[in-house]
């Protein structure tokens, strides 16, 4: 009888030794895993922290061209939608160029405009004798971020 009861404890303690292992074991693995979750979750908060950092840094000047009734003429409305200075902003209108269409008011040291804070802008008056519906506008300017960042528009003159 004595020789059943060992056979039995010793089944019992070798039960609760499997089962104390394979909690141990799964506590590991799912310690492990989280540990990675985490460290996954730390790199994509480093890496939206540096997006929001470089958009910090940039500035973003962009155009639109206010028209006057008799339909010659208006206003090119420069401004300034990024977070950050823009300086040394100036612009060309390249398929006009060499045409002269196209007429600027504005004094031959106007441009490069120094400094656009954010939401800030400047207008210049000019007149359109091309004909053309639509204008590219190549605009250049430096910022934090980068010098000589430029862009494309195309908009209605």
């Amino acid at each position: 009888m004595s020789m059943l009861n060992f056979d039995t404890s010793n089944c019992i303690a070798l039960a609760s030794t499997v089962i104390s292992l394979i909690a141990l074991l799964k506590s590991f693995l799912t310690g492990r895993k989280a540990k990675q979750l985490d460290l996954l979750l730390k790199q994509q908060q480093l890496q939206q922290h540096e997006i929001e950092m470089n958009e910090s840094k940039k500035a973003d000047v962009e155009v639109n061209a206010i028209l006057n009734s008799n339909g010659y003429g208006g206003i090119l409305k420069f401004y300034n939608k990024g977070k950050a200075v823009a300086s040394n902003v100036s612009f060309s209108i390249p398929s006009d160029e060499g045409v002269d269409n196209i007429r600027l008011r504005m004094s031959n040291d106007y441009l490069p405009y120094p400094k656009l804070q954010p939401q800030q802008g400047f207008q210049i008056k000019y007149q359109d004798s091309s004909g053309a519906s639509h204008q590219t506008i190549h605009i250049v300017w430096n910022d934090e971020f980068a010098k000589g960042r430029a862009k494309d528009m195309v908009i209605d003159m």
